[in-house]
């Protein structure tokens, strides 16, 4: 069975577990340590599942925890793929009437990669992926959540011509629709300067938007494998901050050999990229992994280097236990809990936040798809 037949199976029969993604979440609170996720994030998270089909669990969800702050708090986000149970079910909500604009927009989104003959379907597939800020202080409505679109690796390919430039501005265009964000040629300028200082071996792995924020628009650019190669890049592009901070940073990991590849989000506005730079971290090619060894250099690499909470690292390894049976009203499912991957965000010449981001995704049994370890 391939990994789309499974994935579609688990949909049918995730209907039958739960009315929404929350009441489906909610028998998955044991599993969270409160340290890591506190009662109120936890609520907060309900909150905005509750307007979420419960097949969304079918595809990879999660939380992006922040292990500097002690405060147990994390964002929540999900994939969605179109042609599915989830997607309906977004498209529906965002064209029915007085839907709000941020559902009306990823409606729209969806029903642009629908055609085979899309030129949007042909660069990004038909994935995307929505972040939700869970701001357990504030009293005010919540935001629209994030939007990302992932281009094939083979299409964003660094150091490209004039085809991938087009293709490039393709998702950068839908993203900004999406994301209510009104670029100026000024802002496109610098989005083409980033990408032309790419290299071969790199390439854009995400576009993304945050209707909310502040910051223009975000690019992911992966595949540096040393520390000398991003500050390289770094400097090429004239990030702001300090690049020396940067190889502070990351040559003691790449020393650990904590890592197989770093990726690199920035903020690309009209004046240049932002100051705030995130540095990526994945221990394999793959990166949807459910063993903790892979993960247990840049975790020991992290807590020797001070700039996270110990007890949450501690935690973070509990967490990525693999893969485990769920029962369900419908069967037997398998759940499985991992880490994607951790960033540090520096802000000109210091780490500022360090954030662990883990997934969950559940198959229905029996699991014939071949899976990454």
């Amino acid at each position: 069975m391939s990994l789309e037949d499974q994935w579609i199976a688990t949909e049918k029969r995730l209907l039958h577990e739960a009315d929404s993604m929350a009441e489906f979440l909610q028998q998955l609170r044991s599993r969270i340590s409160p340290q890591l996720i506190g009662d109120r994030a936890w609520e907060i998270t309900l909150e905005h599942a509750q307007n979420l089909p419960v097949t969304v669990a079918a595809l990879p969800f999660g939380f992006e925890l922040p292990l500097h702050d002690s405060r147990a708090i994390a964002d929540f986000g999900i994939s969605v793929i179109g042609g599915g149970q989830s997607a309906t079910f977004l498209e529906e909500k965002g064209k029915a009437e007085g839907a709000d604009s941020s559902s009306a927009n990823v409606a729209w989104l969806l029903s642009e990669t629908e055609s085979e003959e899309s030129t949007l379907r042909r660069i990004v597939g038909r994935k995307l992926m929505l972040e939700y800020d869970i701001d357990v202080e504030s009293h005010a409505p919540f935001p629209a959540p994030g939007i990302f679109l992932y281009p094939d690796k083979d299409v964003l390919v660094g150091g490209g011509g004039d085809q991938q430039l087009r293709d490039l501005f393709t998702v950068v265009d839908a993203v900004a629709y999406s994301a209510n964000l009104d670029l100026s040629a000024e802002e496109r300028r610098q989005i083409e300067s980033v990408y032309l200082a790419t290299k071969p071996d790199t390439w854009i792995q995400a576009v993304g938007g945050f209707p909310e924020r502040e910051g223009g628009i975000r690019l992911s650019v992966m595949g540096f494998k040393k520390a000398n190669e991003v500050v390289s890049f770094l400097e090429r592009i004239g990030w702001p901050g300090e690049c020396s901070a940067v190889a502070a940073s990351a040559s003691p990991l790449e020393e650990r050999d904590a890592f197989t590849y770093m990726g690199v989000h920035l903020d690309v506005r009209a004046n240049g990229v932002g100051e705030t730079l995130g540095l990526n971290f994945y221990a394999r090619e793959g990166e949807w992994l459910k063993d903790i060894q892979h993960w247990t250099p840049l975790i020991d690499g992290i807590r020797e280097a001070g700039v996270a909470v110990p007890e949450k690292l501690t935690e973070l390894v509990k967490w990525a236990s693999g893969s485990e049976p769920l029962s369900g009203k419908s069967g037997q499912f398998v759940l499985m809990r991992g880490i994607h991957h951790f960033k540090l965000t520096l802000v000109h010449d210091r780490v500022e936040k360090v954030k662990g981001y883990i997934f969950l995704l559940v198959f229905a049994w029996p699991l014939t798809a071949n899976l990454s370890k």
